[in-house]
């Protein structure tokens, strides 16, 4: 059974992420995902930030209009995701550099980035745990990282409602789609990060309980 979910997840997100890139794009561009973008802005501090699974750019533009003076760079294996971004970059006037690579080998020097960021990303990912210390390479000592990742446990859907339809119409399709990979929760999240070598982590749930954010950094 989970070699099946497995296999449905991994079409899941190759329809979400290529052909049906626009219907993600309508579901996530809306002001709960943009908050939840800016919070993390607030917890990665330094000048240059990476934002692993970029997508549309919602997540990396919402950061880069909180504190116009850093460097964004955005990263993606999907070529429809990253057109997208350096779309509505160009549309926004914001600056934001779009590399396609995988997290797995991030194409850096070690130390290269103050902090680095993930908006639903690492839940997509078949080792979350060698991604990370991936991501632990390519961040200096003492900087931080902060990911928002599908939750594990009860949601308030009325409370999604809130916040419009479509917020609930994606709540819902966000919690059906990490069903067929994984989801986390305030303390597999800290945990996972830990066992890839970062310090300090701890996390919460946002999102009308359908998502964890977690932050943690790299020792000194």
């Amino acid at each position: 059974m989970s070699r099946l979910l497995s296999r449905a997840g991994r079409a899941y997100a190759a329809f979400a992420f290529g052909r049906a890139a626009a219907i993600y794009e309508l579901l996530t561009d809306q002001e709960a995902w943009r908050r939840d973008c800016r919070e993390m802005a607030e917890l990665v501090g330094g000048p240059r930030v990476l934002d692993l699974g970029v997508g549309p750019g919602t997540s990396a533009l919402e950061m880069a209009r909180a504190d116009p003076a850093r460097l964004h760079v955005g990263l993606d294996t999907s070529a429809a995701m990253l057109r997208r971004a350096a779309r509505h970059a160009r549309t926004a006037r914001v600056p934001l550099a779009l590399v396609r690579g995988d997290a797995l080998a991030l194409p850096v020097r070690d130390g290269a980035f103050d902090g680095a960021t993930g908006h639903s990303f690492l839940y997509l990912l078949d080792d979350a745990g060698a991604a990370l210390r991936e991501v632990r390479r390519a961040v200096r000592p003492g900087g931080h990282v902060a990911f928002l990742e599908p939750r594990d446990g009860r949601a308030r859907l009325r409370e999604a409602l809130r916040a419009g339809p479509r917020n609930g119409v994606a709540m819902a399709l966000w919690r059906s789609m990490s069903r067929l990979h994984r989801r986390y929760d305030e303390a597999s999240l800290p945990a996972l990060l830990a066992r890839a070598g970062f310090a300090e982590a701890r996390a919460w749930p946002v999102l009308s309980g359908y998502g964890v954010m977690a932050i943690a950094v790299r020792p000194e």
